[in-house]
């Protein structure tokens, strides 16, 4: 099989705005003054733009199949765009499979009564990706912007333009290279089937800022093709089914999952800072404190404060404050240059990356009744959601601007309090000097990333139950109806984790358009319908 393809996207804009609308209901340009609020005349501003990229691509598979033993199948695409330079723009990327289905052979026929399926198989393929922050990444360009100008020339603001900041030339794709093998089974006249995954996929120069250069150069780096990272990942699925004699079928499918990704190639962090990629270190690491604990007094965090300099997190430490560990031994808490080489008392405290993904899917049928249960979860992850920037005032109730912005969630009310806290003296709240949460204060030095307050994001949910009755075929065929299937279904009905309540463990953090989800409820969804077919 071979083909062509080709993609064109185009896209023209005008914009126009004159000031000044007479008629609010009648939002026309016409219908417009041209004067602003103060009776002061504005000169009407348009805009225009026109861009364009385009990709093509030849492609082409051989597949080969001998007696059902031996699976070969080879892939090539040839791909080209627009968006880099000439002898940039056109890559190759193939696929290559190989299978040997053992159950096939002769020497596997006394078996073959009992393991239906036994195949190995291998595969490698690439993959590009053209997509970058801007269209042109490899081209500079001079923006313009008529009367923008600072200082009066001659009673106007002159026109304006900037100088073009630096590009790469050498810009070009970035490579997605997988390595599979896996192994197919199944046995019991394939009532037993299963398969085994393990894979290698190499990211291979992904976009990023260049190594950062002096500051006397006066612009910021270009965008190059400098970052690989490495994931590595397993997967096993298993299912049953079976029907007894007496009509009840069911089925059986379990499916376990693990994958984790490190930064094989980076060099703009020349410093190792924690808060970027390390070349050689696993991502989504938590760095935090160790925390001993709430001071309960004055003189116990006073007691705190004699072996361990708070200091460099904040000042006025007392009841009610967190006492972190001084695991350097030089008695004070920093988090040194937050280097590799330099995290003064910090440490790696957890991982964000969810790991052991599972599925469980229960089904069952007999005489017109059908069930389904299908549970998912994540059997390890950690999360620290206590940043300013990650939202804490869903875990500690605070924020640095504002003592107490959210105490209206009832997850963040057990905080400490004691006969000197204002909510106390006013008889608004009893002393809670056993808190699992700090004072609240207008600064972030009790809310640091640290062990404490490290969520475990473990979860396991049923994710959707389902029960339903199908009329028999006999009472049904005299409507002219071949199926007639009532059900009731449940999504979210029920959870185990060991989060706060005020948090959900398949949305904690943010989504993909960078907004929090922390604190936002999960629904859980009744519904009741009917399946109709003629």
């Amino acid at each position: 099989m071979g083909g062509f393809q080709a993609e064109q996207l185009k896209r023209l804009e005008f914009g126009l705005q004159r000031d000044g609308i007479i008629d609010p209901n009648k939002s026309e340009v016409d219908l417009t003054s041209g004067l602003s609020y103060t009776g002061t005349a504005i000169t009407p501003s348009t805009n225009g733009a026109r861009n364009q990229w385009q990709t093509a691509g030849f492609f082409g598979r051989v597949n080969y199949n001998f007696m059902e033993r031996y699976l070969f199948e080879m892939n090539m695409r040839y791909d080209g765009t627009s968006r880099f330079r000439t002898d940039k723009m056109w890559k190759l990327f193939p696929s290559f499979s190989v299978g040997w289905n053992i159950a096939r052979e002769a020497f596997f026929k006394p078996l073959e009564s009992t393991v239906n399926t036994l195949k190995l198989r291998a595969s490698y393929g690439s993959l590009g990706n053209q997509n970058t922050d801007q269209w042109y990444q490899t081209y500079q360009t001079i923006s313009y912007s008529p009367f923008a100008g600072d200082w009066l020339i001659n009673g106007a603001r002159p026109n304006v333009t900037v100088a073009p900041g630096l590009i790469s030339t050498l810009l070009t794709w970035e490579t997605v290279q997988s390595y599979n093998i896996g192994l197919d089974f199944g046995a019991l006249n394939n009532r037993l089937t299963g398969s085994l995954d393990w894979y290698v996929r190499n990211t291979k120069n992904m976009v990023g800022n260049a190594p950062e250069l002096p500051s006397i150069l006066g612009t910021s780096v270009p965008k190059t093709n400098n970052t690989d990272l490495r994931t590595t990942g397993w997967e096993i699925q298993v299912n049953w089914r079976d029907m007894l004699k007496n009509g009840f079928s069911y089925g059986v499918t379990l499916n376990l999952s693990d994958a984790r990704t490190k930064i094989t190639r980076y060099p703009n962090n020349p410093t190792k800072s924690i808060d970027n990629y390390i070349e050689g270190r696993y991502i989504n690491e938590i760095w935090g404190y160790e925390t001993v604990g709430i001071a309960k007094s004055q003189e116990e965090m006073d007691a705190h404060l004699a072996t361990a300099d708070q200091s460099g997190l904040g000042n006025n430490w007392g009841a009610g404050d967190i006492m972190y560990r001084d695991i350097s031994n030089d008695k004070k808490i920093s988090g040194g240059a937050r280097t590799l080489d330099d995290h003064g008392d910090l440490k790696v405290i957890g991982n964000s990356t969810p790991r052991y993904l599972f599925g469980i899917d229960l089904n069952a049928a007999w005489k017109g009744f059908d069930f389904r249960a299908f549970f998912q979860g994540v059997l390890k992850r950690d999360s620290w959601v206590g940043s300013s920037w990650n939202g804490n005032e869903y875990m500690f109730g605070a924020t640095n601007s504002g003592t107490w912005w959210s105490a209206g969630i009832t997850g963040v009310q057990d905080y400490y309090r004691d006969a000197n806290s204002w909510s106390v003296q006013n008889g608004y709240q009893t002393e809670n000097t056993n808190a699992f949460l700090p004072r609240p204060t207008w600064s972030d030095k009790n809310v640091q990333a640290q062990d404490r307050y490290l969520i475990n994001a473990a979860y396991m949910r049923l994710k959707n139950l389902q029960l339903g009755y199908s009329l028999p075929k006999s009472i049904v065929s005299r409507w002219g109806v071949t199926n007639l299937r009532f059900y009731v279904s449940a999504e979210n009905l029920w959870t185990i984790c060991d989060m706060p309540e005020q948090f959900d463990p398949e949305t904690i953090g943010y989504d993909t358009n960078g907004i929090k989800n922390n604190g936002y409820p999960l629904s859980k969804t009744w519904s009741f319908g009917l399946n109709l077919t003629f």
